[in-house]
C-alpha cells in the first residue's frame, strides 16, 4: 500500500525540516508547541533536557511530569517526544479495521501524521533498547477516538517489537515531579562548581547523622567545612538529582524530618 502521508505537502515540509529525525541533541520533535501549529487544552512547556542538552516541547502538564520522571531514571539515556509514525501504513499488516479516516484535516482531507508522546532509549546492564510511552488524562479515555488512536499506536509498536504502554495522570505523581523539578535545577546552574570530594563528605555526613533532622544536619555541615550558608543544601539537592542519594521522591522533602525518614 502506498503511504498516503507522503502526498501531504505539510508532511513533506516537516520531513525536509528534519522533524522526527535524529537522536539526542539532534532530535527534532514532530510537533512543537508554537501557537501557530499546535492547539491544546493543556498547558504547554518548553524545558531544557539534562541528558539531551536540547529544548523539549511538551504539550500538557501530564507530559511534563512524565518527562521529569523519565529523565530522572538513570536507565533512560535519550528522550524523543512527539515521535511520528510516518511508516504506519507500511508497518501494520492489518489496517482495514483501523479508523485512519478519523485522523484527517477536515478542510483538505489530508491525513495527519500520528505521533507517540515519547520514544525512550534505555540502557540496562549495557543492553540498549527502545520503549514507547503514550500519556493520557483519564478523562480522555471516555472518548472513542482516543482509543482508536491508541490501538493504532499499540499495533504499530507491536509490529516493530518495541514495548509500548499507556500511562495516565493517575500514575504520575505530582509530588515526585515537584521534587525532581526542585533538585534538577542544580544540574544547570553555574554559580557553584561541584566538588566531588565535598559531595562525598556530605553524603557520608547525612548517613552518619540519620537520627537528626535534615535542617540541622545541613547547617552543621556548612559550619564544619567553613562553607557559605546554603552550600550544603545545594549539594544535597545535587546528590539527589544525580541519584547518588536516593530518597523517597513521592513525599515532600521536609527539613524538620530526621534524615532517615526521607528514605
Amino acid at each position: 500500500m502506498k503511504n498516503p502521508l507522503l502526498r501531504s505537502n505539510k508532511i513533506k515540509r516537516y520531513i525536509k525540516e528534519g522533524r522526527g529525525q535524529g537522536t539526542g541533541k539532534n532530535y527534532i520533535p514532530w510537533t512543537k508547541t508554537y501557537s501557530r501549529e499546535f492547539s491544546s487544552k493543556g498547558r504547554v512547556t518548553r524545558v531544557m533536557g539534562v541528558k539531551t542538552q536540547r529544548i523539549h516541547y511538551l504539550q500538557s502538564d501530564n507530559q511534563y511530569r512524565a518527562f521529569l520522571t523519565f529523565e530522572f531514571c538513570p536507565a533512560v539515556i535519550d528522550i524523543r517526544e512527539s515521535f511520528p509514525l510516518l511508516d504506519v501504513y507500511e508497518i501494520i499488516d492489518e489496517i482495514d479495521d483501523l479508523r485512519f479516516d478519523k485522523f484527517r484535516d477536515k478542510g483538505t482531507k489530508e491525513p495527519y501524521a500520528l505521533t507517540t508522546n515519547f520514544l525512550l532509549t534505555v540502557n540496562q546492564n549495557d543492553d540498549k533498547r527502545l520503549i514507547a510511552r503514550s500519556i493520557k488524562n483519564v478523562s480522555e479515555l471516555n472518548r472513542k477516538i482516543t482509543w482508536e488512536k491508541l490501538e493504532i499506536e499499540r499495533r504499530y509498536w507491536a509490529a516493530r517489537n518495541i514495548d509500548w504502554k499507556l500511562i495516565t495522570n493517575k500514575e504520575l505523581s505530582n509530588q515526585r515531579a515537584k521534587n525532581i523539578e526542585w533538585v534538577r535545577e542544580t544540574l544547570f546552574e553555574d554559580r557553584l562548581v561541584i566538588d566531588d570530594e565535598l559531595t562525598e563528605k556530605l553524603f557520608q555526613h547525612c548517613l552518619q547523622n540519620r537520627q537528626h533532622n535534615l535542617r540541622g544536619v545541613l547547617s552543621a555541615f556548612d559550619n564544619r567545612e567553613s562553607l557559605n550558608k546554603g552550600t550544603a543544601l545545594y549539594l544535597f539537592r545535587y546528590l539527589v538529582a544525580t541519584n547518588q542519594l536516593k530518597i523517597n521522591m513521592h513525599q515532600p522533602i521536609q527539613f524538620n524530618k530526621k534524615v532517615q525518614e526521607l528514605f
